[in-house]
């Protein structure tokens, strides 16, 4: 299965930086991989770059310096489901288009699953993603 994961990504450009550059995978980009339904190995790739995300998220984040703004409520829906709202969420916001995956993915979440505090409302929420 690695080995398929690693030839998708070639195919599809993911990892094709030039030596000594570093360079994120774009939301149109990601959107292009989650978007292929050709074989499993696309919908699994993206499914795993999600959750990669949402783990960095919840690992990286200090409560006292960066409070929380995706709270996901139990039970959640599947990586599957959620994925696919992502890609519908794209397609209603292209402004993303060019922006890093990861980043267009964490604004995304705020959006879908919002704490209740008002401070951190998804408006507020997608502005104080640290870059």
């Amino acid at each position: 299965m690695t080995i398929g994961l690693i030839s998708l990504m070639l195919c599809s450009g993911i990892a094709a930086a030039v030596p000594g550059e570093t360079r994120a995978i774009s939301t149109q980009e990601l959107a292009g991989v989650c978007s292929d339904q050709s074989s499993p190995q696309p919908q699994i790739y993206c499914d795993i770059y999600g959750q990669g995300v949402y783990d960095s998220y919840l690992v990286t984040r200090h409560p006292k310096i960066a409070p929380e703004f995706i709270c996901v409520v139990q039970p959640a829906p599947s990586r599957r489901e959620v994925m696919n709202q992502f890609i519908e969420w794209i397609k209603a916001n292209p402004r993303y288009n060019t922006a890093p995956a990861a980043d267009t993915f964490l604004r995304f979440l705020a959006v879908r699953f919002p704490c209740n505090s008002s401070a951190m409302s998804p408006d507020n929420a997608v502005n104080k993603i640290v870059r």
